[in-house]
């Protein structure tokens, strides 16, 4: 199991030029060797490749990573790199709190967060731990959103960096990385074919804006639903159809939400699809889907890996994949290695720059040169030239 877990880790990191230019960035400055450095992402190849690289600096890593997401052969060739890794595949709620509050008493000063959830577990239940952190950097939209919310009502203790926010984050994970893992790991999940398809996407931000157009590229027959007008109106002009989800939805062969936000989809809308739709969660897992809301869903049988059948009252079966949990990292394997590449990157290098910088408390965005630094990298692995501004040019953008 060691054996493939390392052949999975290395091929990953063969398609990472970006963090190995993060990481030759960082060695140099030398602010995060001795660090105590937590790792809290959905736990696979790629996140295994940022573990090793930030140990590579001389930090104390530890990993944590929920039970239905988390790879095992990954967990062992950490383990044997004497990485320390709180986490296991399978483990139910239980065992994984107690995993995530073992993790949290490693004490560590810098942590990289997905959904804001240790952060916010510190602050809330883990107060005793909170006096280790120095600095956040937050990984994902539905991590930010928390983050910022604490901010603005004064209880957020700890300077975070919107990881998620950076260009080369936010204008390729969430809208060809996501957009793309989503929809393959429904596919794959569930051996159904998407060309000629109705699909109901709920939410067009970045990543619904991804998943629609992933779906559409596959041959899918598109309808966007928003509560944003703005949103609404993108999706409009993109050439797909719009409309509420209640009247969406039933006609639906797949119903993918992609909003980050809790009871997005319920069981009420459930009662609404006809018999056989899909459905599956591209944001922030549960409860974006939360079958507690509305007429009792009843079943619940497993008829494929990651896929339940479940049946409203009125007799409709429907399936739903990864249980409701974000279908790419628990049906699939994330984002593609050359997406998390660019997104990695930006982690350690917001690590970085949390250890070498005083930051106040606060919600910060990355500095735009560390976000160049990154997308130059990765061009550069490319083989890819772009221009220099003139000196005509560079004083006509100062001109007024």
């Amino acid at each position: 199991m060691t054996e493939k877990g390392r052949g999975m880790i290395d091929f990953a990191r063969g398609f990472m030029p970006a963090l190995d230019a993060a990481t030759a960035t960082v060695r140099q400055t030398g602010n995060l060797d001795g660090a105590k450095v937590g790792i809290a992402l959905t736990l696979e190849p790629k996140t295994a490749c940022l573990a090793e690289a930030v140990a590579s600096l001389g930090a104390e890593v530890s990993v944590f990573g929920s039970g239905h997401s988390t790879k095992t052969e990954v967990v062992d060739a950490l383990t044997e790199e004497g990485i320390a890794v709180f986490a296991e595949t399978g483990a139910d709620r239980v065992r994984v709190d107690l995993l995530r509050d073992r993790f949290i008493d490693v004490g560590n000063q810098y942590l990289c967060d997905d959904g804001a959830s240790i952060t916010r577990r510190l602050h809330r239940d883990r107060r005793d731990a909170l006096k280790h952190l120095k600095g956040v950097a937050e990984e994902t939209t539905s991590g930010v959103r928390p983050l910022r919310v604490m901010e603005q009502n004064g209880v957020l203790e700890v300077p975070c960096i919107a990881v998620n926010d950076a260009r080369s984050k936010v204008l390729f994970d969430n809208v060809y990385g996501t957009g793309q893992s989503v929809v393959m790991a429904v596919l794959d999940a569930t051996n159904m074919q998407m060309s000629g398809a109705s699909v109901v996407v709920v939410g067009y931000g970045k990543v619904g804006r991804g998943i629609a157009a992933a779906a559409r590229g596959l041959g899918g027959r598109v309808t966007v639903t928003e509560i944003d007008p703005v949103a609404a109106l993108r999706a409009h002009h993109d050439g797909f159809e719009v409309a509420p989800v209640a009247d969406a939805i039933g006609q639906a062969d797949f119903v993918i939400t992609a909003t980050g936000i809790a009871h997005t989809l319920t069981a009420e809308h459930v009662a609404k699809m006809r018999e056989g739709t899909v459905i599956a969660v591209g944001g922030a897992g549960p409860p974006e889907f939360d079958p507690s809301i509305g007429p009792p869903l009843s079943g619940g049988d497993t008829v494929r890996p990651n896929v339940r059948a479940w049946r409203t009252p009125g007799g409709t079966t429907v399936f739903v994949v990864a249980d409701g949990y974000c279908a790419n990292t628990t049906a699939g394997e994330g984002n593609p290695i050359e997406i998390m590449d660019l997104s990695l990157a930006l982690q350690l290098r917001a690590l970085d720059h949390l250890a070498g910088n005083d930051l106040p408390v606060g919600v910060h965005l990355l500095p735009d040169e560390i976000d160049d630094e990154v997308a130059a990298s990765q061009l550069a692995a490319s083989g890819l030239v772009i221009d220099i501004p003139s000196q005509e040019q560079a004083e006509a953008t100062r001109s007024w």
